[in-house]
């Protein structure tokens, strides 16, 4: 059953939902801005600490989420972190079509693996540091793009409809695609792959606007499908046996696009009118 939020309804005047939404790109850059920073300053030493690929990416996105979690307690938001039962089945019903994502991932692999048998896959241990990091980029990213930034839209456009919800949504999934073209200041991504995995993203977004929305505004439903749809990109493009995360997503393509119309359908399907 689709919650009825009144937080943030109350009428704002410009300067006050100006001010609110300085505060999402200032949380937005910050917390995506933050892991850069940290990497370009302490790089090297992360490196000699972690000479493990997958060591050093598992240690750097628990970095983030370490900031990501300390934003939200600062800026009051602990209420993202609420985990009701039926708060979270509804959201977890609400990404349901999801679990179609793993299981093409997992045929791809098997593909793979079938027509060039000589593949190698990486060690146990780190394909479990590769599925730990997975959960910390959607339990990192959730806190950032729905549980402060969305949840302050909410603020400011009003859930009193479900058309000011939307407009919320959107203007969140918008920041959390354009957030992704940062992709493409590594070597093994392109403009184009970024801009492809930019609207993919944005699509996505959506839906995990969707589902914050209808799961009365807990971010674990997100968080948990975020994690799946990673750890399943991730995956299907051959990370398993030695591709690294930025050759993965050098690879995505024009598939991506089609991916994003699909989520566009079925954000709009979770926030149809209905009468109650």
């Amino acid at each position: 059953m689709e919650k009825n939020l009144s937080m943030g309804n109350r009428e704002m005047n410009g300067i006050q939902k100006m001010a609110k939404v300085a505060m999402i790109i200032l949380t937005v850059t910050f917390g995506i801005g933050s892991g850069i920073l940290i990497s370009r300053l302490f790089g090297g030493q992360l490196k000699m600490l972690f000479p493990n690929y997958f060591a050093l990416e598992f240690v750097s996105q628990l970095i983030s989420v370490i900031i990501g979690f300390l934003m939200v307690i600062l800026l009051r938001k602990q209420k993202v972190f609420s985990f009701s039962g039926n708060d979270v089945k509804e959201g977890l019903a609400c990404g349901a079509p999801l679990i179609v994502v793993p299981l093409l991932a997992i045929a791809n692999l098997a593909i793979d693996l079938r027509d060039v048998p000589d593949l190698q896959l990486i060690r146990g241990w780190e394909i479990a540091l590769l599925m730990l990091q997975c959960l910390l980029i959607g339990l990192f990213e959730e806190m950032i793009f729905r549980g402060i930034a969305l949840d302050l839209s909410f603020e400011i456009f009003g859930t009193q409809t479900k058309k000011q919800a939307k407009l919320a949504i959107i203007f969140v999934s918008f920041l959390f695609g354009a957030m992704h073209m940062i992709n493409a200041i590594h070597p093994d991504v392109s403009v184009k792959a970024a801009a492809f995995q930019a609207f993919s993203a944005f699509g996505l977004g959506l839906v995990f606007g969707a589902i914050f929305y209808r799961s009365g505004r807990s971010i674990w439903p997100c968080a948990i499908l975020h994690a799946v749809q990673d750890a399943s990109a991730f995956v299907a493009r051959g990370t398993l046996y030695g591709v690294t995360q930025e050759e993965a997503i050098g690879s995505t393509g024009i598939s991506q696009a089609v991916y994003s119309v699909l989520f566009i359908v079925w954000f709009l399907y979770l926030m149809r009118e209905r009468e109650e």
